[in-house]
């Protein structure tokens, strides 16, 4: 089931939505032109708040392979990741953009998921 959850984890990273001035992009477009484009435009997304999530992607995408996943691991590279996320929601909340809102949710979801399948608690338990 954790192996569940760190993939819906990482694949939900991927399929968050973009939009600035007249551009537009998910993230794995942005991924792919980071890593095996050179133009102008993927030295663009060389700053910290783009380039710490790709290394939390990192870290997920490791632990989805090892056989039993740290949760140290899974946690800093879902905090990593979320940095970007929450960004995206903020602005997509703020400029009323829902498609960019909208996208932010299965990864938020999956966190949850995540957290709540790492920190040993049933999905339907509540803490007392």
């Amino acid at each position: 089931m954790q192996k569940l959850a760190i993939f819906c984890l990482f694949v939900s990273f991927l399929f968050c939505y973009l939009e600035w001035a007249d551009q537009s992009a998910f993230v794995y477009e942005v991924a792919y032109m980071l890593l095996f484009e050179k133009s102008e435009k993927a030295s663009s997304f060389a700053h910290p708040l783009v380039l710490l999530p790709f290394l939390g992607q990192v870290l997920v995408l490791i632990s989805l392979f090892m056989p039993k996943p740290k949760k140290w691991m899974v946690i800093t590279g879902m905090a990593m990741m979320g940095l970007l996320v929450l960004m995206l929601l903020m602005v997509g909340l703020l400029g009323r953009n829902w498609k960019i809102s909208l996208a932010t949710m299965p990864f938020l979801v999956s966190a949850v998921w995540c957290v709540r399948l790492f920190s040993g608690k049933r999905v339907g338990e509540v803490s007392t």
